[in-house]
């Protein structure tokens, strides 16, 4: 598996099957901006609703063959296993992204369990081994991680356009980053304590500028 971070807004993504795995699926990606279609002969009240929203288009018929095309992004979830051999030799021909939530072999991608601060994304893959344990680690960094990186990060990409004017080189710019995120600027950001965090690392900006 290689990870690899998409960006889904305005593509357009097909979801077999309407039950709860399909609506965890469906949420996650118009979060990102995704245009969702669902095809099942039934679906759950919520997806259901969403369509009637205007947010997503529900076709509600049994899985046909060629159904997938015209799609980037595709996800079974109905637990039909033709269906997901059908998906996994198309997406194969076809070359679209093809994750089997029922039958996680089939598939040539793999969704990970993640959350954000702000821009930060953090997210587990269990290769599709044990999305159960995936979501275990997922809540378990996210008591550890805290809500003030969200915000922190945004300060943190002026830092890196400042650097930029300061220290010269690239090879020297990765340098001073790994020695700037000390445990005492971590611990202020954590703490909310950004100008303090931002005036420990303009101070170490200075030892790496043109005089130095």
């Amino acid at each position: 598996m290689y990870p690899l971070n998409w960006k889904a807004e305005g593509q357009p993504c097909l979801i077999i099957g309407a039950g709860h795995v399909a609506l965890r699926k469906v949420r996650g990606l118009l979060e990102a901006g995704a245009r969702v279609t669902v095809a099942a002969p039934e679906a759950e009240e919520a997806i259901l609703a969403l369509a009637r929203e205007g947010r997503i288009r529900y076709w509600r018929e049994a899985f046909r063959e060629g159904v997938e095309r015209g799609f980037v992004f595709v996800v079974s979830t109905a637990g039909a296993e033709d269906v997901a051999r059908y998906l996994s030799r198309a997406a194969e021909e076809e070359r679209f992204l093809y994750n089997a939530a029922d039958f996680p072999a089939l598939g040539n991608c793999a969704l990970p369990a993640h959350f954000s601060r702000g821009s930060l994304t953090v997210a587990i893959s269990t290769e599709g081994k044990s999305p159960a344990f995936s979501r275990y680690i997922k809540s378990w960094l996210e008591e550890s991680i805290p809500e003030e990186f969200g915000p922190w990060l945004d300060r943190l990409a002026a830092l890196r356009e400042e650097a930029k004017g300061k220290i010269q080189t690239s090879a020297e710019r990765e340098r001073f980053w790994r020695t700037a995120f000390s445990r005492r600027v971590t611990a202020l950001a954590a703490a909310g304590h950004f100008e303090e965090a931002e005036e420990y690392i303009r101070h170490a900006m200075g030892g790496f500028g043109p005089e130095s």
